[in-house]
């Protein structure tokens, strides 16, 4: 299995759990579609200057599309196998939101500040629909 395929299951089963313990399940879209999350893995070089320059800005970005963080950049426990340094997880109201957040302007010119203290690999995963 795939450092990717592990940390999506992992939390995708902690989404889970998150969803139930809230009595819920995620709500739908008023469109109907499920809602999306961004799995964000990091591996932070120079951690002050991020949290200082990068993340405020990316955090701005994300809340104004609607995003919430579910975990902040964070370290990991490991499971099985090395995990990046950080791991965040945002919801999104929908896949094509999310998406369309990443690709934005206004992500891309703080993007430009985060490349210089982490390395990024970022993917959309749609949520279980009730």
């Amino acid at each position: 299995m795939t450092r990717h395929v592990r940390v999506a299951a992992l939390l995708s089963g902690g989404l889970v759990g998150l969803a139930s313990t809230a009595g819920t399940a995620p709500p739908l879209a008023a469109d109907g579609k499920p809602p999306a999350y961004a799995i964000v893995e990091l591996d932070v070089r120079q951690p002050q200057e991020f949290a200082r320059e990068f993340f405020p800005r990316a955090a701005e970005v994300f809340a104004k599309a609607g995003g919430t963080f579910l975990a902040r950049p964070g370290a990991p426990t490991a499971v099985d196998g090395a995990p990046p340094g950080r791991v965040a997880v945002i919801r999104f109201e929908t896949r094509e939101i999310a998406v369309a957040t990443f690709a934005s302007d206004a992500y891309r010119e703080a993007r430009k500040i985060g490349d210089r203290y982490a390395d990024f690999r970022i993917f959309i995963v749609e949520g279980q629909a009730p």
